[in-house]
């Protein structure tokens, strides 16, 4: 028997923490969308000098019409007529307006890894002679199993460190994270505005082309009306001028009946 000997044996685990995390933010776009269509009809140039003078002024105090841009502005249901003294046009002009909200969407899952390997050590020994048994052989069994079960609590201690990183990790990726997602749904809030705003428009226009007759017709209704007061004044006016009696007016279905007499002669004795 001589002294013993030793053999070192090393073992090692890999301790792996694996995390996964889903990312969704959602960003929100509005906008106003709005469609106007005009009708330009030359009405003023269709009427007398006379006339046209006296149907301006009228329409300076006819009722629902206001000042506006040196014309004449007479409000309508998702719409308006204009009279341009300085052109005699009547514009008719239909407008719709809606408002459109859309929400963006982006998504994005993040993942990440942190491992480390745990080192465990073992010693056994044993006699070149094998006595009592003790051969390299069943000294190196025996330190690998020490060395292995070393290295086990080694990597459990590993364990609540490698989670506390791989959530630095996590939090740290999801910052990050959170400008790069922010745009991305951002950009297709604006992509999605875009097409609903076609959309809408579309829509719009649409509704107009087949509005903007019946408004026609009702601003030219409205413009007629001025300028029948128009005529009216504009007889009566002439009557008082040139000393006619009897004036008798008289409003009917669909107009107004003037009377007077002038006498625009004289009897000589």
């Amino acid at each position: 028997m001589c002294n013993p000997r030793r053999v070192r044996v090393e073992a090692t685990r890999e301790v792996v923490e694996a995390w996964e995390l889903a990312l969704e933010r959602s960003a929100r776009a509005s906008d106003s969308v709005v469609s106007e269509l005009e009708v330009r009809h030359p009405f003023g140039g269709t009427l007398g000098q006379a006339t046209r003078q006296i149907f301006e002024r009228t329409l300076g105090t006819a009722d629902g019409w206001h000042a506006e841009n040196g014309g004449h502005v007479l409000p309508l249901p998702d719409g308006r007529v204009r009279y341009d003294p300085g052109t005699g046009e009547l514009v008719v002009t239909a407008r719709l307006e809606d408002q459109v909200t859309v929400e963006g969407h982006a998504a994005e899952t993040l993942r990440g890894t942190v491992r480390e390997e745990a080192t465990g050590s073992g010693v056994g020994r044993y006699y070149a002679d094998g006595f009592a048994g003790r051969t390299r052989e069943v000294a190196e069994r025996e330190a690998r199993a020490v060395a292995e079960a070393d290295a086990v609590d080694r990597a459990r201690q590993l364990t609540d460190r490698l989670r506390e990183q791989a959530g630095r990790e996590q939090s740290s990726a999801a910052a990050a994270a959170e400008e790069r997602l922010r745009r991305a749904a951002d950009d297709d809030a604006r992509a999605r505005l875009a097409e609903e705003r076609e959309r809408v428009r579309a829509d719009l226009d649409g509704r107009n082309r087949e509005r903007i007759a019946r408004l026609g017709e009702d601003g030219l209704r409205a413009v007629n009306g001025v300028l029948a007061t128009a005529y009216q004044r504009a007889l009566l006016e002439f009557a008082r001028q040139h000393g006619a009696t009897g004036i008798r007016q008289e409003e009917s279905d669909g107009g107004i009946d003037i009377e007077f007499e002038i006498d625009f002669g004289g009897t000589e004795n």
